[in-house]
Parts: C-alpha cells; sequence; structure tokens
C-alpha cells in the first residue's frame, strides 16, 4: 500500500508547534562532543580555590595562583560557548592564542579535539586528544573523545577500550557509560545496555544530577523496547529518596506521562508547579496534558497566561494558546493572538506560521498559503514547505506545487524527504515513471529507506516488475510491524503466484490495522487466491456494508460479484 499524507485542516496547530520544537532560532544546536566537553567542565572546576589551611589571610603566591586558574576556566569557558554558536574561526583563533600561551595544558588540546571534530577532521582531533593524553595520562576527556571518534568509525573493541580507560580512573564518569551503551546497542546488545545503565545508575547514586541523566537514558532505552513500565520504579525510588526534590519528580512525572499513568502525572506536575513559582516548562506540560480533557479549558488558558507572564520572552506559551484556541474553535481569539506573536517576536517565523494555522483550520486556503510562503521565505523549512504543497495540492494547482519542490530541490539535491514528496505528488497524478524517478533517487542514498522501497515496490507491481517483490521483501524486513509495508509485501506475493505466503503476511497486515479497508480488500484477494471464497466473500461484504469509500471499493465490488453465487 502507498503512503499518502493528506492536508490537515483541523490539528492543534501542529506546524507552528513542530517549527518552535525544532527551530536552531528558539532551541541552540547540540553537539555529543560539545556535551561531553560541557559535562566534563568539572574537569576544570576541580582546581578550585586553594585551600589555605592555616586560616590566615592568602599570600600574593596564593592571590597570584588563583587569579592564573579563573583564568583558565574564563578562557574554557569561553572556547566552548564559541563553539556552541559554531563561531569555529574564533574558537580557533582563541585556542591557538591558549596553546601557544600555555603549551604544556592538555585541557586546551582537548578543545582543539573538540573544535577538528566539529570541522568533520577526525584524524586531527584524534592526534590532539593523544597530546593531551600525553601531557595528563588521566585526562578523562581525552579518553572518551578517543572512544567517541572510533565509536563512530565502526571501531567498536578501541571504541570499549578507551571507555574503560576512562572508568578506570573515575568509575563513576556518566560519559563513558553512555559510551559503552551506545556501542552496545550498535552491536544490538540490549541486555548489554541494559547491563552498562543499570551499572551506572549503581554507581553516580547519591548524585542527583547523574542518576536523572541515567534515568533518563534508561528511559530512553525500555521505551524502545517497548517496556516503559520498567523506568516506573526506579522513578519513583529516586523520588523516595530525594522528596519534595523538583527534578525528581519532573523525572517521575514524565515516566508516569510514558506509561499512561496521566492522573499520578498531573498530581505531581501541580506538586512542582506549587514549589516552583517561576517554572513555564512543567505548567506548559500541565496544560498539554489538560487540554485533552474537555472540561479543563479555563485551567488550560489560565496556566498558559502565568507561563507567558514568567516569561514574557519566551514564545512556546503563546503557540501553545494560539493551537488550544484553535482546536476550540475559537478563531478571532486565535488569530488575534498570532498577530500578538508576531508582533512581539518579529524575527521569528511563528506568528505567520500561527496565522497560517488559523487560516488554515477555517479552511481559508489562500490566506493560509501565503502567510506560510512569507514564513518559508524568511525561514525555509521542509515542514512548511509540505504545507505548502498540500495547500496547492488541495486547491488543485498540482504544476505550481511540482514547480516549488523542483526548487528547493535545486538548492538541495539529495534532501530524500523532497524527492519522496514530489514522487507522491506524482502517483497522485498518475504520472508513475517521475514518481518511480524520485524514489530510485533516495534509494540511490539511503538504499535502506523503508517507505521509498515500499513504495516503488508498489508501482513496480502495477505494471508487472519483477523487482516489485524484491523491494517489498527488504522493506518488509526492516519493518515488519508496519501494517501499510505488510500489506504491499503480501499483496505483491500474491499477485505473483505465493498465495500461501501472502496471506500470511496479509492476514498480519489486517490484524496490524484492521480498520484500513484497502488492506481487507488485499486480504479478501488472498482467500480468494487460496480458494477460501467464504472467507472472501464475508470481508468483501463488510466493507460493501460499511459504506466508506475508498481507493479500491469499486474492485472490492466487482470482485464481491464474481465470488457470490448465482
Amino acid at each position: 500500500m502507498k503512503h499518502n499524507k493528506k492536508i490537515n485542516r483541523n490539528g492543534l496547530a501542529v506546524l507552528a508547534i513542530g517549527i518552535l520544537s525544532s527551530s536552531p532560532l528558539v532551541m541552540s544546536a547540540t553537539y555529543d562532543q560539545l556535551n561531553l566537553q560541557q559535562k566534563h567542565f568539572n574537569e576544570i572546576d576541580q582546581i578550585a580555590p586553594l585551600n589555605n589551611e592555616s586560616g590566615s589571610s592568602p599570600s600574593m603566591l596564593d592571590s597570584l595562583q588563583q587569579a592564573e586558574v579563573n583564568n583558565k576556566k574564563s578562557s574554557y569557558r569561553e572556547v566552548l560557548n564559541l563553539l556552541k554558536q559554531n563561531k569555529l574561526k574564533n574558537a580557533r583563533d582563541k585556542i591557538s592564542a591558549l596553546l601557544k600561551k600555555t603549551p604544556g595544558d592538555s585541557e586546551f588540546y582537548n578543545l582543539q579535539a573538540l573544535l577538528e571534530t566539529l570541522e568533520k577532521n577526525t584524524f586531527a582531533a584524534q592526534q590532539s586528544y593523544q597530546k593531551a593524553l600525553q601531557l595528563n595520562p588521566k585526562n578523562i576527556l581525552a579518553y572518551l573523545g578517543i572512544a567517541k571518534i572510533n565509536l563512530e568509525a565502526g571501531e567498536m573493541d578501541k571504541a570499549k577500550d578507551y571507555a574503560n580507560k576512562a572508568l578506570a580512573i573515575n568509575n563513576k564518569i556518566i560519559g563513558a557509560y553512555l559510551l559503552l551503551a551506545d556501542i552496545a546497542n550498535k552491536q544490538k546488545n540490549n541486555i548489554e545496555v541494559e547491563s552498562v545503565l543499570l551499572t551506572a545508575h549503581e554507581k553516580v547514586k547519591g548524585d542527583i544530577t547523574s542518576e536523572i541523566e541515567v534515568i533518563k537514558n534508561l528511559g530512553k532505552f525500555y521505551a524502545v523496547q517497548k517496556q516503559p513500565e520498567k523506568i516506573q520504579l526506579l522513578s519513583e525510588d529516586l523520588v523516595k529518596r530525594y522528596p519534595n526534590n523538583s527534578q525528581a519528580m519532573s523525572v517521575l512525572a514524565g515516566v508516569q506521562i510514558v506509561n499512561d499513568k496521566k492522573a499520578l502525572a498531573e498530581q505531581t506536575l501541580r506538586q512542582i508547579i506549587d514549589q516552583e513559582k517561576h517554572d513555564t516548562n512543567h505548567r506548559l506540560l500541565l496544560a498539554k496534558l489538560l487540554s485533552e480533557q474537555p472540561d479543563k479549558e479555563k485551567e488550560v488558558l489560565k496556566l498558559l497566561d502565568e507561563a507567558s507572564k514568567i516569561e514574557p520572552n519566551n514564545p512556546q506559551a503563546l503557540v501553545f494558546k494560539t493551537a488550544y484556541l484553535i482546536k476550540l474553535q475559537r478563531y478571532p481569539e486565535a488569530s488575534e493572538l498570532a498577530n500578538k506573536t508576531e508582533t512581539l517576536f518579529p524575527k521569528l517565523v511563528l506568528g505567520k506560521l500561527l496565522k497560517g494555522d488559523v487560516f488554515l483550520a477555517e479552511k481559508k486556503l489562500d490566506k493560509a498559503l501565503e502567510s506560510y510562503q512569507q514564513a518559508y521565505k524568511t525561514q525555509p523549512n521542509d515542514k512548511v514547505l509540505f504545507t505548502i504543497v498540500d495547500i496547492m495540492n488541495a486547491q488543485k494547482k498540482s504544476p505550481e506545487a511540482i514547480k516549488f519542490l523542483d526548487k528547493a530541490l535545486e538548492k538541495n539535491p539529495k534532501n530524500g524527504a523532497i524527492h519522496f514528496k514530489l514522487a507522491v505528488v506524482y502517483q497522485q497524478l498518475n504520472d508513475n515513471p517521475k514518481a518511480e524517478n524520485h524514489y530510485q533517487a533516495i534509494l540511490a542514498g539511503q538504499p535502506d529507506n523503508v517507505l521509498a522501497l515500499n513504495n516503488l515496490a508498489w508501482l513496480y507491481v502495477q505494471r508487472n516488475n519483477p523487482q516489485a517483490i524484491e523491494l517489498a521483501k527488504k522493506a518488509y524486513a526492516k519493518s515488519p510491524e508496519s501494517a501499510a509495508i505488510a500489506d504491499t509485501y503480501g499483496y505483491i506475493l500474491v499477485k505473483q503466484g505465493q498465495a500461501v505466503e501472502g496471506l500470511t503476511v496479509l492476514e498480519k497486515a489486517a490484524s496490524l490495522a484492521p480498520a484500513a479497508n484497502d488492506i481487507q480488500f488485499h486480504l479478501a484477494e488472498a482467500y480468494a487466491a487460496n480458494n477460501n471464497r467464504s472467507k472472501a466473500v464475508e470481508i468483501l461484504e463488510t466493507l460493501a456494508k460499511a459504506g466508506q469509500d475508498f481507493s479500491e471499493k469499486k474492485a472490492a465490488l466487482n470482485l464481491l460479484d464474481t465470488l457470490k453465487p448465482n
């Protein structure tokens, strides 16, 4: 079954919220190695104010030494901030000056290695880390840096060795455990991933910040394993050991939400808000939970207004409030708030996006299109691009939509998402050869792209291309729990004469998406191909009585006429 997305005219202003969460104008970029440096900045801070055991006034020498330490820490922070802002040239100039002044300082070689990593010069970065180790064999950050480089290069044994060397110096270093867990994950050793993270949790007990970081990583792991209940006990224990600690309660609230214990999550969030009078994040989270309930309108709006008042320079509350008003179909208020957001934050595109969301909800497609195009011109973004294209398609302006996508693709020819969108548009126009070209372009750079494999297989089977089964089988192997992908593979198996195997796969697809009429039709075809006419007729009669349209309904009714006894 091919994957298509229809334009959403009644959503919770998903576009503006999505841009808010991903925009570099709102959230600064992060780098793994940069985070690693930041986490271990305490190594610099451990060069603490010198203890004067006699209790007398510090000597001139003590004062000079302390000034030197403070200067070093200040320089280190300055370089990290430059790297965070991606001001790589300025950072290099600063690092060069520092190394020229103090060539024997291993920490500055760590910074140089980080810079070289961000510049994608991993060979030079590894040399800099090795130089840091020559100057200080107990430089934990250098060991972790080399481990990370080897991990990304696929040298798992070397990465593991360097991470363990860091732990041999200090067995409470979280970064080393996270690297070891990442190595085990890449080796598909889930037992080892869990073991490493649980060991880390035991080692850092007593340090709430470190405990929380480990628990969050365990939570991500258990979520992927579909075992979110496993993190529940750890988060509850954390709160017991750190009662009334807002950080601990925040972790618990997140775990309660993941485990669908929303009533308990509400209670926990209210506790945090009661304690933290100037907290906005948990007010927003509580507002999101309550917004799912029809009788909580006043409280949701109150929480959002409080968040805006606490942080007037943070647009998140305004964005969410506008989205919520759209959900409530209070369009004039939503429009007024969108205009206010644009006035308060003229350098951001959020106001224009919100105006587009309001117009879209009101089905004023021309005005929505104009607002989104203004936003896209200021800040090009695939989400905005595809919404513009969806509106053009809804207005029967497919040639304009294709032209708009082609122009974007010229600027970024390897953008798989744009290729995919173009392929889908061409499919909707029944121009399958051009759709195939774009799916093939995706697979040239991403040979394991499941959706491209699936959709290209679907196109191939329409013209009896024998490659269809190979592509569908590969997509199914990559994503066996996707109903759409199982449907494509099962359908092709049946069409190519493997009716028994196809029926098995289509039964699975139907169990994954029992309400999908097209999958039910394909299942009926599979039963008919396996000479189980009664089962096929039963499904087809249900489809006929349902009264719901789907793309292959006419074919389903024709098959029913063929199979029913005269």
